[in-house]
Protein backbone atom coordinates (compact mmCIF):
# COMPACT_ATOMS: atom_id res chain seq x y z
CA UNK A 1 0.00 0.00 0.00
CA UNK A 2 2.87 2.35 0.84
CA UNK A 3 4.44 1.95 -2.60
CA UNK A 4 1.06 2.49 -4.29
CA UNK A 5 0.45 5.71 -2.35
CA UNK A 6 3.94 6.90 -3.28
CA UNK A 7 3.21 6.15 -6.92
CA UNK A 8 -0.05 8.08 -6.78
CA UNK A 9 1.67 11.03 -5.12
CA UNK A 10 4.34 11.06 -7.82
CA UNK A 11 1.65 10.90 -10.52
CA UNK A 12 -0.19 13.82 -8.90
CA UNK A 13 3.01 15.84 -8.80
CA UNK A 14 3.67 15.18 -12.49
CA UNK A 15 0.11 16.22 -13.41
CA UNK A 16 0.50 19.44 -11.44
CA UNK A 17 3.82 20.18 -13.14
CA UNK A 18 2.30 19.61 -16.58
CA UNK A 19 -0.58 21.94 -15.69
CA UNK A 20 1.83 24.65 -14.59
CA UNK A 21 3.84 24.36 -17.79
CA UNK A 22 0.65 24.53 -19.88
CA UNK A 23 -0.51 27.61 -17.98
CA UNK A 24 2.84 29.29 -18.53
CA UNK A 25 2.62 28.68 -22.27
CA UNK A 26 -0.77 30.44 -22.54
CA UNK A 27 -3.45 29.40 -25.00
CA UNK A 28 -6.12 28.60 -22.40
CA UNK A 29 -9.68 29.68 -23.14
CA UNK A 30 -10.69 30.83 -19.67
CA UNK A 31 -8.79 34.10 -19.52
CA UNK A 32 -6.83 35.33 -16.52
CA UNK A 33 -3.33 36.62 -15.90
CA UNK A 34 -0.44 35.28 -17.90
CA UNK A 35 -2.33 34.31 -21.01
CA UNK A 36 -0.74 35.25 -24.33
CA UNK A 37 -2.96 36.22 -27.26
CA UNK A 38 -2.10 37.21 -30.81
CA UNK A 39 -3.09 40.27 -32.80
CA UNK A 40 -2.52 40.09 -36.55
CA UNK A 41 -2.67 42.69 -39.29
CA UNK A 42 -3.95 41.89 -42.76
CA UNK A 43 -2.84 44.44 -45.38
CA UNK A 44 -1.58 44.43 -49.00
CA UNK A 45 2.21 44.76 -48.72
CA UNK A 46 2.99 44.61 -52.43
CA UNK A 47 2.21 47.00 -55.26
CA UNK A 48 1.59 50.74 -55.15
CA UNK A 49 -0.16 50.60 -51.75
CA UNK A 50 3.06 49.40 -50.15
CA UNK A 51 4.31 52.85 -49.10
CA UNK A 52 1.10 53.32 -47.11
CA UNK A 53 0.57 49.82 -45.77
CA UNK A 54 4.13 49.15 -44.61
CA UNK A 55 3.96 52.34 -42.56
CA UNK A 56 0.60 51.21 -41.17
CA UNK A 57 2.28 48.04 -39.90
CA UNK A 58 5.01 50.09 -38.26
CA UNK A 59 2.34 52.29 -36.68
CA UNK A 60 0.58 49.25 -35.22
CA UNK A 61 3.88 47.92 -33.87
CA UNK A 62 4.62 51.33 -32.36
CA UNK A 63 1.34 51.34 -30.41
CA UNK A 64 1.83 47.76 -29.19
CA UNK A 65 5.41 48.49 -28.14
CA UNK A 66 4.31 51.61 -26.24
CA UNK A 67 1.87 49.38 -24.36
CA UNK A 68 4.75 46.99 -23.57
CA UNK A 69 2.80 44.31 -25.45
CA UNK A 70 0.26 44.15 -22.65
CA UNK A 71 -3.52 44.45 -22.68
CA UNK A 72 -4.72 44.37 -19.11
CA UNK A 73 -3.61 41.05 -17.66
CA UNK A 74 -2.85 39.64 -21.10
CA UNK A 75 0.40 39.54 -23.03
CA UNK A 76 0.07 40.25 -26.74
CA UNK A 77 2.11 39.10 -29.68
CA UNK A 78 1.83 40.57 -33.16
CA UNK A 79 2.13 39.21 -36.68
CA UNK A 80 1.97 41.17 -39.93
CA UNK A 81 0.30 39.36 -42.84
CA UNK A 82 0.20 40.20 -46.54
CA UNK A 83 -3.10 39.81 -48.44
CA UNK A 84 -1.56 40.77 -51.79
CA UNK A 85 0.46 38.85 -54.37
CA UNK A 86 3.34 39.92 -56.58
CA UNK A 87 1.39 38.83 -59.65
CA UNK A 88 -1.63 40.98 -58.79
CA UNK A 89 0.38 43.87 -57.37
CA UNK A 90 -2.47 44.41 -54.92
CA UNK A 91 -4.89 42.45 -52.74
CA UNK A 92 -5.81 39.02 -54.04
CA UNK A 93 -9.08 37.13 -53.46
CA UNK A 94 -7.43 33.75 -52.91
CA UNK A 95 -4.87 35.23 -50.54
CA UNK A 96 -7.55 36.98 -48.48
CA UNK A 97 -9.45 33.71 -48.14
CA UNK A 98 -6.29 31.80 -47.26
CA UNK A 99 -5.35 34.33 -44.59
CA UNK A 100 -8.77 34.32 -42.96
CA UNK A 101 -8.87 30.52 -42.82
CA UNK A 102 -5.43 30.54 -41.24
CA UNK A 103 -6.55 32.92 -38.49
CA UNK A 104 -9.66 30.86 -37.86
CA UNK A 105 -7.52 27.77 -37.41
CA UNK A 106 -5.01 29.42 -35.05
CA UNK A 107 -6.43 29.37 -31.54
CA UNK A 108 -4.22 32.21 -30.29
CA UNK A 109 -5.40 34.76 -32.90
CA UNK A 110 -8.05 36.93 -31.24
CA UNK A 111 -8.07 40.19 -33.25
CA UNK A 112 -7.44 40.95 -36.92
CA UNK A 113 -6.49 44.54 -37.76
CA UNK A 114 -7.58 44.89 -41.37
CA UNK A 115 -8.31 44.82 -44.07
CA UNK A 116 -7.18 47.76 -46.21
CA UNK A 117 -9.39 46.98 -49.21
CA UNK A 118 -13.14 46.56 -48.82
CA UNK A 119 -13.23 43.75 -51.39
CA UNK A 120 -10.83 41.72 -49.28
CA UNK A 121 -12.92 42.48 -46.19
CA UNK A 122 -15.98 41.10 -47.95
CA UNK A 123 -14.16 37.77 -48.22
CA UNK A 124 -12.66 37.66 -44.74
CA UNK A 125 -15.50 38.93 -42.56
CA UNK A 126 -17.84 35.92 -43.02
CA UNK A 127 -15.01 33.44 -42.50
CA UNK A 128 -14.01 35.13 -39.23
CA UNK A 129 -17.63 35.70 -38.22
CA UNK A 130 -18.32 31.99 -37.88
CA UNK A 131 -15.50 31.53 -35.33
CA UNK A 132 -15.92 34.37 -34.15
CA UNK A 133 -12.80 36.56 -34.33
CA UNK A 134 -12.93 40.31 -33.81
CA UNK A 135 -11.94 42.35 -36.85
CA UNK A 136 -11.11 46.07 -36.73
CA UNK A 137 -10.48 47.87 -40.00
CA UNK A 138 -8.47 51.09 -40.23
CA UNK A 139 -9.38 51.72 -43.86
CA UNK A 140 -12.47 49.89 -45.24
CA UNK A 141 -15.03 52.45 -46.35
CA UNK A 142 -17.52 50.48 -48.48
CA UNK A 143 -20.86 51.03 -46.74
CA UNK A 144 -22.36 47.62 -47.55
CA UNK A 145 -19.99 45.84 -45.18
CA UNK A 146 -22.03 47.17 -42.28
CA UNK A 147 -25.24 48.82 -43.53
CA UNK A 148 -27.43 49.50 -46.55
CA UNK A 149 -26.74 52.67 -48.55
CA UNK A 150 -26.82 53.93 -52.16
CA UNK A 151 -24.85 51.50 -54.30
CA UNK A 152 -24.97 48.53 -51.91
CA UNK A 153 -26.46 45.15 -52.81
CA UNK A 154 -29.86 43.92 -51.51
CA UNK A 155 -28.26 41.11 -49.47
CA UNK A 156 -25.76 43.40 -47.81
CA UNK A 157 -24.68 43.52 -45.05
CA UNK A 158 -26.42 40.33 -43.85
CA UNK A 159 -24.43 38.03 -46.14
CA UNK A 160 -21.22 38.92 -44.32
CA UNK A 161 -22.52 37.71 -40.96
CA UNK A 162 -23.64 34.07 -41.26
CA UNK A 163 -23.79 33.69 -37.46
CA UNK A 164 -26.33 36.49 -37.21
CA UNK A 165 -24.02 38.44 -34.88
CA UNK A 166 -21.53 41.19 -35.73
CA UNK A 167 -17.77 40.73 -35.28
CA UNK A 168 -16.48 43.58 -37.47
CA UNK A 169 -15.99 47.27 -36.75
CA UNK A 170 -14.12 50.11 -38.45
CA UNK A 171 -12.58 53.34 -37.23
CA UNK A 172 -13.28 55.35 -40.40
CA UNK A 173 -16.44 56.85 -41.88
CA UNK A 174 -18.12 55.15 -44.83
CA UNK A 175 -18.44 55.89 -48.54
CA UNK A 176 -22.04 57.07 -48.44
CA UNK A 177 -20.66 60.02 -46.45
CA UNK A 178 -17.64 60.41 -48.73
CA UNK A 179 -19.73 60.38 -51.90
CA UNK A 180 -22.13 63.00 -50.55
CA UNK A 181 -19.37 65.33 -49.40
CA UNK A 182 -17.47 64.91 -52.69
CA UNK A 183 -20.51 65.81 -54.78
CA UNK A 184 -21.32 68.86 -52.69
CA UNK A 185 -17.69 70.01 -52.77
CA UNK A 186 -17.46 69.88 -56.56
CA UNK A 187 -20.76 71.71 -57.03
CA UNK A 188 -20.59 74.29 -54.26
CA UNK A 189 -16.85 74.90 -53.83
CA UNK A 190 -15.57 74.25 -57.36
CA UNK A 191 -18.53 75.44 -59.40
CA UNK A 192 -18.99 72.19 -61.34
CA UNK A 193 -22.21 71.97 -63.28
CA UNK A 194 -21.69 68.47 -64.71
CA UNK A 195 -19.53 65.48 -63.93
CA UNK A 196 -18.35 62.24 -65.53
CA UNK A 197 -17.88 59.41 -63.03
CA UNK A 198 -15.38 56.57 -63.34
CA UNK A 199 -14.86 53.60 -61.03
CA UNK A 200 -12.39 50.70 -60.94
CA UNK A 201 -15.17 48.05 -60.91
CA UNK A 202 -14.22 46.79 -57.44
CA UNK A 203 -16.45 46.65 -54.38
CA UNK A 204 -15.04 49.82 -52.85
CA UNK A 205 -14.52 51.80 -56.05
CA UNK A 206 -17.97 51.16 -57.49
CA UNK A 207 -19.56 51.67 -54.08
CA UNK A 208 -18.09 55.12 -53.52
CA UNK A 209 -18.78 56.11 -57.14
CA UNK A 210 -22.42 55.00 -56.83
CA UNK A 211 -22.75 56.97 -53.59
CA UNK A 212 -21.29 60.02 -55.33
CA UNK A 213 -23.69 59.63 -58.27
CA UNK A 214 -26.72 59.36 -55.98
CA UNK A 215 -25.68 62.48 -54.10
CA UNK A 216 -24.88 64.37 -57.32
CA UNK A 217 -28.36 63.73 -58.71
CA UNK A 218 -29.94 64.81 -55.42
CA UNK A 219 -28.26 68.22 -55.55
CA UNK A 220 -28.73 68.86 -59.28
CA UNK A 221 -25.17 68.13 -60.42
CA UNK A 222 -25.63 66.70 -63.92
CA UNK A 223 -24.10 63.25 -64.45
CA UNK A 224 -22.82 63.03 -68.03
CA UNK A 225 -21.86 59.39 -67.69
CA UNK A 226 -20.71 56.68 -65.29
CA UNK A 227 -18.59 53.70 -66.29
CA UNK A 228 -15.78 51.49 -65.09
CA UNK A 229 -12.20 51.64 -66.30
CA UNK A 230 -10.25 48.54 -67.28
CA UNK A 231 -7.24 48.35 -64.96
CA UNK A 232 -5.31 46.27 -67.54
CA UNK A 233 -5.53 48.86 -70.34
CA UNK A 234 -2.28 50.31 -71.65
CA UNK A 235 -3.87 53.73 -71.94
CA UNK A 236 -7.20 55.53 -71.54
CA UNK A 237 -7.03 58.04 -74.37
CA UNK A 238 -10.20 56.78 -76.05
CA UNK A 239 -12.08 56.91 -72.75
CA UNK A 240 -10.85 60.43 -72.07
CA UNK A 241 -11.78 61.54 -75.59
CA UNK A 242 -15.31 60.29 -74.87
CA UNK A 243 -15.39 62.25 -71.63
CA UNK A 244 -14.10 65.39 -73.35
CA UNK A 245 -16.83 65.10 -75.98
CA UNK A 246 -19.46 64.82 -73.24
CA UNK A 247 -18.71 68.37 -72.13
CA UNK A 248 -18.38 67.39 -68.46
CA UNK A 249 -16.83 70.19 -66.43
CA UNK A 250 -15.51 67.81 -63.76
CA UNK A 251 -14.41 64.19 -63.40
CA UNK A 252 -14.80 61.96 -60.33
CA UNK A 253 -12.69 58.84 -59.75
CA UNK A 254 -13.88 56.12 -57.38
CA UNK A 255 -11.31 53.41 -56.72
CA UNK A 256 -7.72 52.76 -55.80
CA UNK A 257 -4.63 54.08 -57.52
CA UNK A 258 -3.21 50.54 -57.62
CA UNK A 259 -5.64 49.80 -60.46
CA UNK A 260 -3.57 51.72 -63.03
CA UNK A 261 -4.71 55.01 -61.58
CA UNK A 262 -1.50 56.78 -62.51
CA UNK A 263 -2.01 56.10 -66.22
CA UNK A 264 -5.66 57.10 -65.96
CA UNK A 265 -4.67 60.52 -64.60
CA UNK A 266 -1.88 60.97 -67.17
CA UNK A 267 -4.35 60.44 -70.00
CA UNK A 268 -6.98 62.64 -68.36
CA UNK A 269 -4.56 65.56 -68.35
CA UNK A 270 -3.20 64.96 -71.84
CA UNK A 271 -6.60 64.58 -73.51
CA UNK A 272 -9.15 66.49 -71.41
CA UNK A 273 -6.91 69.16 -69.88
CA UNK A 274 -5.08 69.89 -66.65
CA UNK A 275 -6.79 69.73 -63.28
CA UNK A 276 -7.53 73.44 -63.14
CA UNK A 277 -9.22 73.43 -66.55
CA UNK A 278 -11.36 70.35 -65.94
CA UNK A 279 -11.55 69.67 -62.21
CA UNK A 280 -10.57 66.19 -61.05
CA UNK A 281 -11.62 64.70 -57.72
CA UNK A 282 -10.68 61.24 -56.48
CA UNK A 283 -11.78 59.07 -53.59
CA UNK A 284 -9.44 58.16 -50.75
CA UNK A 285 -7.91 55.23 -52.65
CA UNK A 286 -5.93 57.86 -54.56
CA UNK A 287 -4.98 60.06 -51.59
CA UNK A 288 -1.52 58.49 -51.26
CA UNK A 289 1.92 60.00 -51.77
CA UNK A 290 2.72 57.27 -54.32
CA UNK A 291 0.23 58.67 -56.88
CA UNK A 292 2.54 61.61 -57.60
CA UNK A 293 5.18 59.27 -59.02
CA UNK A 294 2.66 56.95 -60.65
CA UNK A 295 1.03 59.83 -62.52
CA UNK A 296 4.29 61.52 -63.41
CA UNK A 297 3.14 64.49 -61.35
CA UNK A 298 -0.04 64.92 -63.43
CA UNK A 299 -2.20 64.58 -60.32
CA UNK A 300 -1.07 68.08 -59.33
CA UNK A 301 -4.05 70.36 -58.74
CA UNK A 302 -6.51 67.49 -58.27
CA UNK A 303 -8.76 67.15 -55.25
CA UNK A 304 -9.19 64.11 -53.05
CA UNK A 305 -11.44 63.08 -50.18
CA UNK A 306 -10.67 60.74 -47.31
CA UNK A 307 -12.26 59.85 -43.97
CA UNK A 308 -9.08 60.90 -42.19
CA UNK A 309 -7.48 63.72 -40.26
CA UNK A 310 -3.89 64.74 -41.00
CA UNK A 311 -1.37 64.61 -38.15
CA UNK A 312 -1.33 68.38 -37.65
CA UNK A 313 -5.10 68.39 -37.04
CA UNK A 314 -5.02 65.81 -34.26
CA UNK A 315 -5.44 66.88 -30.64
CA UNK A 316 -4.77 65.64 -27.12
CA UNK A 317 -2.68 62.64 -26.21
CA UNK A 318 -3.23 61.19 -29.66
CA UNK A 319 -1.43 64.08 -31.30
CA UNK A 320 1.56 63.61 -28.99
CA UNK A 321 1.75 59.88 -29.71
CA UNK A 322 1.47 60.27 -33.49
CA UNK A 323 4.03 63.07 -33.50
CA UNK A 324 6.42 60.78 -31.62
CA UNK A 325 5.86 58.16 -34.29
CA UNK A 326 6.35 60.72 -37.07
CA UNK A 327 9.64 61.82 -35.52
CA UNK A 328 10.76 58.20 -35.44
CA UNK A 329 9.76 57.73 -39.09
CA UNK A 330 11.55 60.87 -40.19
CA UNK A 331 9.00 61.41 -42.97
CA UNK A 332 5.36 62.25 -43.55
CA UNK A 333 2.73 60.07 -41.92
CA UNK A 334 0.40 58.66 -44.58
CA UNK A 335 -3.33 59.32 -44.27
CA UNK A 336 -4.32 55.87 -42.97
CA UNK A 337 -1.38 55.22 -40.65
CA UNK A 338 -2.95 57.05 -37.72
CA UNK A 339 -6.13 55.00 -38.21
CA UNK A 340 -4.10 51.80 -38.11
CA UNK A 341 -2.67 53.03 -34.83
CA UNK A 342 -6.19 53.75 -33.58
CA UNK A 343 -7.29 50.25 -34.57
CA UNK A 344 -4.41 48.84 -32.52
CA UNK A 345 -5.54 50.89 -29.52
CA UNK A 346 -9.09 49.58 -29.96
CA UNK A 347 -7.79 46.00 -30.12
CA UNK A 348 -5.75 46.39 -26.92
CA UNK A 349 -8.67 48.01 -25.13
CA UNK A 350 -11.13 45.25 -26.07
CA UNK A 351 -8.70 42.51 -25.03
CA UNK A 352 -7.93 44.24 -21.71
CA UNK A 353 -11.63 44.29 -20.74
CA UNK A 354 -12.29 40.69 -21.81
CA UNK A 355 -11.82 37.25 -20.30
CA UNK A 356 -9.46 36.43 -23.16
CA UNK A 357 -11.89 34.34 -25.17
CA UNK A 358 -12.63 35.18 -28.77
CA UNK A 359 -16.33 35.52 -28.05
CA UNK A 360 -15.84 37.96 -25.19
CA UNK A 361 -13.32 40.07 -27.11
CA UNK A 362 -15.92 40.49 -29.88
CA UNK A 363 -18.47 41.54 -27.26
CA UNK A 364 -16.07 44.02 -25.68
CA UNK A 365 -15.20 45.43 -29.12
CA UNK A 366 -18.77 46.64 -29.50
CA UNK A 367 -18.64 48.21 -26.04
CA UNK A 368 -15.62 50.34 -26.97
CA UNK A 369 -15.55 53.79 -25.42
CA UNK A 370 -12.11 55.32 -25.96
CA UNK A 371 -12.20 59.04 -25.11
CA UNK A 372 -8.75 59.90 -26.47
CA UNK A 373 -7.44 57.53 -29.12
CA UNK A 374 -4.89 58.84 -31.59
CA UNK A 375 -7.76 60.12 -33.74
CA UNK A 376 -10.03 61.24 -30.92
CA UNK A 377 -13.01 59.59 -29.24
CA UNK A 378 -14.02 56.20 -30.61
CA UNK A 379 -17.31 54.40 -30.08
CA UNK A 380 -19.11 51.98 -32.40
CA UNK A 381 -22.79 51.68 -33.17
CA UNK A 382 -24.55 48.32 -33.35
CA UNK A 383 -23.55 47.93 -37.01
CA UNK A 384 -19.85 48.34 -36.25
CA UNK A 385 -19.58 51.82 -37.74
CA UNK A 386 -17.65 54.47 -35.85
CA UNK A 387 -19.92 56.98 -34.15
CA UNK A 388 -19.28 60.36 -35.70
CA UNK A 389 -16.22 60.44 -37.89
CA UNK A 390 -14.97 62.95 -40.40
CA UNK A 391 -14.40 63.41 -44.12
CA UNK A 392 -11.51 65.61 -45.19
CA UNK A 393 -10.82 67.30 -48.51
CA UNK A 394 -7.22 67.35 -49.71
CA UNK A 395 -5.52 69.05 -52.66
CA UNK A 396 -2.55 67.68 -54.61
CA UNK A 397 -0.07 70.53 -54.23
CA UNK A 398 3.71 70.58 -54.71
CA UNK A 399 4.02 66.82 -54.59
CA UNK A 400 1.86 66.25 -51.49
CA UNK A 401 -1.77 65.91 -50.52
CA UNK A 402 -2.46 69.04 -48.50
CA UNK A 403 -5.45 69.18 -46.19
CA UNK A 404 -8.03 71.85 -47.11
CA UNK A 405 -11.15 71.35 -45.01
CA UNK A 406 -13.01 68.91 -42.80
CA UNK A 407 -16.65 67.88 -42.72
CA UNK A 408 -18.25 66.11 -39.76
CA UNK A 409 -20.47 63.11 -40.48
CA UNK A 410 -23.19 61.50 -38.44
CA UNK A 411 -22.85 57.94 -37.28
Amino acid sequence: MRSKRAGLALLGLLVAMVALVAAGCGGDDGGGGGKTVKIVSDLPLQGSDRVQTEQMVRGIEFVLDKAANKAGDFTTTFESNDDSTAAAGKWDEAKCSENARSYAGSDDVVVVIGTYNSGCAGIEIPLLNEVPIAMVSPANTYAGLTHSAPGTEPDEPDKYYPSGERNYARVVATDDNQGKIGANFLKDDQGCTSVYILDDKELYGKGVADAFESAAKDIGLEVKGHEGWDKSSQNYQALMSKIKASGATCIYLGGVSANNGGQLIKDKVSVVGDNTKVKLMASDGFVLSSIFDESGGKVEGAWGSAPTKPVDKLTGEGKTLVQEFADKEGKNVEVYTTYAMAAAQVALDAISRSDGSREDIVKKLFETDLPDSVVGAIKFNADGDVAGGVESVYKATNGNWQWQQEKSVSG
